[in-house]
């Protein structure tokens, strides 16, 4: 495959798809890292909602069915914060 992640170093996925590299930016704007880049909007969208766009159906056995639980795992240095780059 032609494509090239610059943020891997690797062949694989483009750049600008690169999720761990769109995530690792989304952790260091929270941190407060990137304030110089970034623009605040007023309001700005909650980070956790309490109710779901999507109605889950309830079991009609009454019995609950076990909860599952997305894990995520990602490397230490995808969010690696060079001390030249707090503002």
């Amino acid at each position: 495959t032609n494509k090239w992640c610059r943020y891997h170093r690797a062949h694989g996925h483009v750049t600008e798809e690169c999720i761990h590299l769109k995530d690792a930016i989304e952790v260091l704007i929270r941190d407060g890292h990137l304030k110089r880049f970034v623009q605040r909007k007023e309001n700005p969208r909650p980070e956790h909602r309490e109710a779901s766009a999507i109605e889950e159906e309830k079991p009609a056995t009454g019995r609950q069915e076990p909860k599952q639980v997305a894990m995520r795992i990602w490397r230490p240095e995808d969010f690696y914060v060079p001390d030249d780059i707090s503002a």
